[in-house]
């Protein structure tokens, strides 16, 4: 009797790892299906670069390099400066400007964000409301008879969570883009999901890895995933860490001298 039921609890477990089995490699087959048909996997390297003058003042610089088509295409390359004004310690306000190159054209950008950050010990809220005019030149005929300006306002909120007694923190965050025009003052163009974490070093540089999908309303446009490494220097931070170091050996070896 004992090993009929044994037999039969085999038997039952054998068929529940083959049934699951058998819909782990439907979801891989139907998932990389979805993928060929609807997604592209994207990458991004971006270097980047900022000095912070006082509490109010900050200025910031960085180029990214693109690739599409499953990591196999060139995308394209883009250097972009913004400028950072600190209302209080909560509210500030980023006007910049971008230029993108690739195979197929050229694209200027001019945007402003308001931004707001509220810190609650190790998790912080985040959120910002931007606008940006992208067009392929600034001359008033190619704007007017050949391709209008594209203006799009985005709203993002994310949280951001520090770990700990590390160096290391989380975060995650949705964006909203509206689509401006003459025609229909505000048309929903896409949703942005993000989910990413950062490293920071010890002479005021940081490492960031994110991850995030694009899904458009627009189905005759392809939704992406995108990889995203970013490495950033800030040079206030490097400036000051230096300094501090050169005092504490500097002390260091006065006391040492010291009878």
């Amino acid at each position: 009797m004992r090993k009929k039921v044994s037999m039969y609890y085999q038997n039952q477990t054998m068929m529940i790892k083959k049934q699951t089995l058998f819909l782990f490699f439907l979801l891989l087959i139907t998932f990389d299906g979805f993928c060929q048909n609807y997604t592209d996997f994207q990458y991004r390297f971006i270097p980047a670069v900022n000095y912070r003058f006082n509490d109010k003042w900050k200025i910031s610089g960085e180029y990214r390099y693109s690739v599409q088509k499953d990591f196999q295409e060139f995308r394209s390359s883009a250097a972009e400066f913004a400028v950072k004004y600190n209302f209080n310690p909560e509210f500030s306000i980023e006007p910049g400007y971008r230029f993108t190159t690739s195979y197929e054209s050229d694209a200027h950008r001019l945007f402003a964000a308001l931004k707001y950050d509220k810190d609650f010990g190790a998790l912080s809220l985040f959120s910002a409301i931007k606008y940006q005019f992208s067009t392929g030149s600034f001359n008033e005929r190619y704007m007017s008879d050949f391709k209008e300006p594209v203006q799009m306002l985005r709203e993002k909120i994310g949280l951001d969570y520090n770990v700990p007694k590390s160096k290391a923190s989380f975060n995650v965050s949705v964006e909203i883009f509206l689509k401006l025009a003459d025609d229909d003052p505000i048309k929903y163009n896409r949703t942005r999901y993000t989910i990413g974490s950062d490293y920071r070093f010890k002479y005021g540089s940081k490492v960031g890895l994110s991850f995030f999908f694009d899904d458009r309303y627009n189905p005759q446009k392809i939704d992406r995933f995108v990889l995203e490494t970013k490495y950033t220097l800030s040079i206030d931070d490097l400036i000051k860490k230096i300094k501090k170091e050169k005092e504490r050996k500097a002390k260091s070896d006065t006391e040492s001298t010291q009878p």
